[in-house]
């Protein structure tokens, strides 16, 4: 069978040279899509081509980057030039920010270009966990066993990756006001997914979070910038995010304490009895409703009083110095 498809793919490569059109991808993946396709010594020719097109070049065509031979020569020359990423990203190193050391500063345009699939592959994707791993070791090893690495591993699409939470270009340092996972910014990051109603629904995840979360005194002090105040990530964990079942989590009734303790000194048991994410509605939670409503309309009533108050009293100033004249 793959003898047939070597013969195919030779001849459609061959059309070029009788006054056909050139060639275009499907006419390359005829050869890179075989799973079995290597070089002599091994090294895998496969292209995956839902993963080339999911990628910001898969619109491209194949020699728009892969120049300087004769496709249709089969097989390919011995040796054929580098794809030199760097002729349309030369403002690559401007824009890692928080990576400048991956991005040479000098050296000829293969060099430089080579660096760039240490962390975005042959086919310039989305860099992966592993990639970032490389580097972030321990890291990575806790994204792995997290929620998050065990859904990716499983192949899970949504799931989300180091890019999806700390951005790609440019990728700055958690404490800056750039970063999407800044003190101030990580409740937004985290409701991309969380305030979804698909992934909601798609994965049963409980719902509302972040409306409840910011109606809380965390979340009203998070937004009027307060950066000490408790997010996210100071409950729930950054890279080892697991589900409040989980008895390693964080945010287990046993582990509550602990995790609370870390803000709360003397946090104890009855830390961990109420619930965290507090939906006051009158159907969930009754007495905090009404106890809520009572308060705030007794705040405009007051509110309204005092005001009527000082406009009577300004009134009758008002009528007291006209009697006088």
């Amino acid at each position: 069978m793959h003898l047939y498809r070597k013969l195919l793919a030779v001849l459609i490569l061959l059309l070029p040279a009788v006054g056909v059109p050139a060639l275009n991808n499907q006419d390359c993946l005829t050869c890179h899509g075989d799973k079995t396709l290597t070089k002599s010594g091994g090294t895998s020719l496969y292209v995956r081509e839902s993963v080339l097109k999911a990628t910001s070049h898969g619109r491209l065509g194949c020699t728009d980057c892969h120049v300087g031979f004769d496709p249709a020569k089969m097989p390919h020359a011995a040796k054929i030039q580098p794809v030199m990423c760097v002729n349309c990203h030369s403002d690559a190193r401007s824009r890692h920010k928080a990576h400048k050391s991956q991005v040479p500063a000098s050296g000829s345009p293969a060099q430089m270009s080579a660096s760039c699939k240490n962390c975005h592959g042959s086919h310039m994707r989305k860099p992966s966990p592993a990639a970032c791993g490389t580097c972030h070791t321990d890291v990575f090893k806790e994204y792995k066993e997290s929620i998050h690495g065990r859904a990716v591993a499983r192949g899970v699409k949504s799931a989300p990756v180091c890019v999806d939470c700390h951005g790609d270009h440019p990728m700055c340092s958690f404490s800056s006001p750039e970063s999407p996972v800044c003190a101030t910014r990580v409740a937004a990051t985290c409701s991309k997914c969380h305030a979804s109603k698909q992934i909601e629904s798609e994965f049963g995840i409980p719902t509302r979070r972040l409306e409840t979360y910011r109606e809380s005194y965390h979340g009203i002090a998070n937004r009027f910038g307060d950066v000490t105040v408790a997010n996210c990530a100071s409950c729930h964990g950054s890279h080892d995010i697991l589900p409040s079942s989980d008895p390693k989590s964080s945010v287990n009734k046993k582990n509550l304490p602990r995790t609370c303790g870390k803000c709360h000194a003397g946090a104890n048991k009855n830390f961990a009895k109420g619930k965290i994410h507090v939906v006051i509605s009158r159907s969930e939670e009754p007495v905090l409703y009404y106890v809520s409503n009572g308060f705030k309309w007794l705040t405009i009533c007051t509110m309204v009083a005092l005001v009527g108050h000082i406009g009577l009293d300004l009134f009758a100033k008002f009528r007291r110095r006209r009697s006088k004249r």
